[in-house]
């Protein structure tokens, strides 16, 4: 079965970066993941470039940094239910390239939005 995919979040910043953005060899279009965490955030994983012993490169599972407390509350009900998303990175800004605004990540969020407003309580589900 082929499931029906809208942008749940067309272009959303991520919070407290953990990563530098610059270093981590991130890409536009790149597969991210989300987990939902124990205090009700979504943090945002996804593949970066890291070096073992400072020398020898390899890429490993990093988290990026969470969503905003907003599209935490839009997201979070797909991912307890445990509803297919695809994330993807579509905006990053690095150290070298950004004013005062520091670094910026941004990704997109993709699901079944019918399945999605099955879960939602009722005040979120017609803000949608």
């Amino acid at each position: 079965m082929q499931e029906n995919l809208q942008p749940l979040l067309h272009k959303s910043p991520l919070h407290e970066l953990r990563v530098n953005v610059a270093r981590a060899g991130l890409c536009i279009g790149d597969t991210a993941e989300l987990a939902l965490m124990d205090n009700g955030q979504v943090a945002i994983f996804a593949k970066v470039r890291k070096r073992f012993l400072g020398i020898i490169p390899h890429q490993g599972q990093a988290q990026l940094g969470q969503l905003s407390p907003q599209a935490a509350k839009l997201i979070a009900p797909a991912l307890h239910h445990g509803h297919h998303l695809r994330v993807r990175i579509v905006g990053l800004t690095p150290e070298h390239l950004s004013a005062s605004t520091g670094p910026e990540v941004h990704v997109s969020v993709w699901g079944d939005r019918a399945r999605l407003e099955e879960t939602l309580p009722p005040q979120l589900s017609t803000g949608a």
